[in-house]
């Protein structure tokens, strides 16, 4: 029976865990696209597979001894048990991480020493021996996924008249607040965003439109299905039969592009997907699981060197900056991590909710070329001539991480460079002030965007869709920047920058603006399509009332607002950003802001400016990056001055300086867990030339009046680095 107790303990240590999270949350299979068998194999592998490799371990061992094989059996039992007892402690043990795990070592060797002494406790494990099996029937048939992994009937395309069968072009974007698009005076931002403003000017724009749910996978399907969403339904087809798919589907056809949903019936939209192979994606799968299981298992002190799970569906392990590995922290440094996990990735905090509806929550691209590639597939996908087609795709974008700059070059690789001041997608830790440069870089990422909308409406010009398309430009739910305030639940305080979200409808043959500022909510896009093509839409619509705002949360919850606070809030957010970063003046004003930028502009040399290093200093990560700096690049990481800083705190004003001339400026700060302090300053892409660019960071001190050299990066780029931006890590003439 020795090999039934520890595949016993190992159920109840790993399996019932992870299962119990997976189950809990399908949204996870269905966003990755993993097929019932993946499911089915996963599970399996993970209840059969280590106690299996025990099982020959002690099988081994006992071809030497029976002695050796029952010391081996109690060594595994210990270390599977101490696994189950930590998890059992470190939530309510606040001890260092090494104190829990020697803890929990010890009470697993004083119940496996129980279990080798005495007839009871081994009693006990066969009473458990049946947990691996009850474990998995109950995740295989009553789990939340096991919607996923018993047969379901698809739904079938409906018999529609089309009386005006234009092509459809729809877009929808992810996490992309309307506020963000405007000026003070309701119009959409030109100088920022030329494709949404050409957008705008020959289709209807639902200036009040507003989101549904804050959550994509209740979001998005709302849109599609024109029903109201609920929480008891995953974003498949059996659960939203009537949608724009199965609207269309019997007469169109469909070019569709789903991400974290999967409403087109298999039947109507085949996945890509299977064409790469299922054991690729399988191999991903057990992959990002195993970081998963970390995250559950080890103590939060441990997890902050794990990749970050909170930010995407899958492709974890490929979450960091592969290039900082080379920095090296001064051994001067008093913090831990940086403003936002600087030194490595802050690690969100563990609540009820499962890791896995927390890494639901903020999507990220996994690809180095993240959406450009995938948006342009989609454009070239766009057929001159072409009748009778949906053509759909969900773009990620402006969706946290935010990385680019509105040409699409990245400035970081990072995608969790805020993680530390939104601990499990909870409130805004941090001033408003610090915030603000959340806000700038989530613009920035609007810009780029833009950038993709632009791909877009350019092929369908070119092609001549544009003028006999219905083109629907939406996007699911919006982001919040308050301080102390959640960025994407949807609260009293907020939902003028969660609920509002861009909509513009473009009918077929329509070339002049037009504006609707009644209420108009996502629901209401569906039967709209269905009147442009002139379908006598078969479904009962969805009620939108005229003055009141409700968004849906998840795991649970709601916030509901009037119409009038709704777009109150809005406009404080659009007030916020014509003060802060301007508008109507193209991107020059957000790359100034900062505080104290008036010096922005002004060389050091004509300053009072003590160049000498003394005993505050900062330490950048890429100290290397502007040394052989090449603008045609991918990625510009040299634009980011981000690290930590050494003898001093938070709330000081730090300037850049490039080739002696200051070119930005910057807060310290510490990030919303009590991490840092750090800085993360962004540069204007137009501040660094080709080739070498010292770059230097200067405390400022007297309100403006004198400066204080904090880094020096005079020193030449090392001889073992090589190629445009090659950053080797902490070398050079810095501290």
């Amino acid at each position: 029976m020795g090999a039934a107790h520890l595949g016993a303990v190992w159920a109840l240590a790993f399996l019932q865990p992870m299962l119990s999270l997976l189950g809990e949350n399908p949204e996870f299979f269905v966003a990755r696209g993993n097929t019932t068998g993946q499911i089915v194999v996963y599970a399996l592998a993970l209840a059969l597979v280590p106690p299996l490799i025990g099982l020959l371990l002690e099988y081994l061992a006992r071809l030497i001894s029976d002695d050796l094989r029952w010391g081996l059996h109690l060594l595994l039992m210990t270390l599977v048990g101490a696994a189950f007892f930590l998890q059992l402690i470190e939530d309510h043990l606040d001890w260092p991480a090494g104190l829990l795990i020697g803890f929990s070592v010890l009470l697993a060797a004083a119940a496996v020493f129980a279990y080798s002494r005495w007839r009871f406790p081994r009693t006990f494990m066969d009473i458990l021996t049946p947990a691996p099996i009850v474990i998995l029937l109950i995740f295989f048939l009553f789990s939340g996924t096991s919607r996923l992994i018993l047969p379901r009937e698809q739904p079938d395309p409906v018999d529609v008249t089309v009386g005006n069968p234009a092509p459809v072009v729809m877009v929808l974007f992810d996490e992309f607040p309307v506020a963000a698009l405007m000026t003070p005076q309701g119009k959409v931002d030109r100088s920022r965003f030329p494709a949404f403003a050409d957008l705008a000017s020959s289709s209807t724009w639902y200036r009040n439109a507003t989101a549904d749910a804050a959550y994509t996978p209740l979001a998005v399907p709302a849109i599609l299905s024109g029903r109201e969403p609920s929480r008891s339904d995953l974003p498949i087809a059996a659960d939203y039969p009537k949608s724009i798919f199965t609207l269309l589907g019997k007469q169109y056809r469909l070019n569709v592009m789903e991400t974290a949903t999967k409403v087109c019936p298999e039947e109507l939209c085949p996945d890509p997907a299977a064409d790469a192979g299922d054991e690729a994606t399988l191999g991903q799968l057990f992959s990002d699981l195993e970081v998963v299981q970390k995250h559950l298992l080890l103590p939060e002190s441990m997890r902050r060197n794990l990749p970050d799970i909170s930010t995407n569906f899958s492709n974890f392990t490929n979450e960091s900056d592969p290039e900082d590995a080379g920095v090296v922290a001064d051994p001067g440094y008093t913090g831990t991590t940086g403003p936002t996990g600087a030194t490595g990735e802050t690690t969100p905090v563990r609540t009820g909710q499962g890791a896995a509806r927390r890494l639901g929550r903020l999507f990220a691209e996994s690809s180095t070329a993240d959406e450009f590639d995938r948006v342009k597939q989609f454009a070239d996908s766009l057929e001159p001539g072409q009748r009778k087609t949906l053509d759909l795709i969900h773009v990620e974008k402006p969706h946290y991480p935010w990385r680019h700059i509105p040409d699409g070059q990245r400035y970081t690789n990072l995608t969790s460079e805020w993680s530390g001041l939104l601990p499990n997608d909870g409130p805004w830790l941090a001033p408003p002030h610090i915030v603000d440069i959340a806000l700038q870089r989530h613009l920035l990422e609007v810009g780029y965007t833009d950038t993709l909308l632009g791909l877009i409406t350019s092929r369908l010009k070119k092609t001549g869709l544009w003028d006999r398309a219905m083109v629907v430009v939406a996007a699911d739910h919006g982001a919040g920047f308050l301080s102390k305030v959640p960025r994407r639940a949807a609260d009293p305080r907020n939902i003028g920058e969660i609920g509002s979200i861009p909509l513009f409808i473009k009918r077929p043959g329509q070339t002049t603006p037009d504006v609707v500022d009644r209420h108009v909510c996502a629901t209401d896009v569906l039967p709209a399509v269905a009147d442009g093509l002139e379908i006598d839409y078969p479904w009962e619509e969805a009620a939108c009332p005229e003055d009141q705002v409700k968004v849906l949360n998840s795991p649970d919850g709601e916030a509901s607002v009037s119409l009038e606070t709704t777009l109150e809030q809005r406009q404080a957010l659009i007030d916020r950003i014509e003060r802060v970063f301007g508008t109507g003046q193209g991107w020059g004003p957000a790359y100034r802001f900062g505080p104290q930028n008036q010096l922005i502009g002004n060389k050091v040399s004509r300053l009072d400016a003590d160049r000498r290093l003394g005993k505050y200093r900062v330490l950048p990560e890429r100290r290397n990056a502007v040394k052989n700096y090449d603008p045609s690049a991918p990625a510009l990481l040299g634009l980011l001055q981000r690290g930590l800083l050494k003898r001093f705190g938070e709330d000081r004003v730090l300037a850049v300086a490039v080739d002696d001339r200051i070119v930005a400026t910057g807060w310290t700060f510490k990030d919303g867990l009590g991490a840092g302090p750090g800085y993360s300053i962004l540069l204007p892409p137009d501040s660094l030339k080709p080739g070498f660019n010292r770059v230097d960071i200067y405390l400022v001190e007297d309100d403006g009046k004198r400066l204080q050299m904090v880094y020096s990066g005079a020193g030449p780029l090392p001889g073992n680095a090589s190629g445009p931006g090659a950053d080797q890590g902490a070398t050079g003439n810095g501290p």
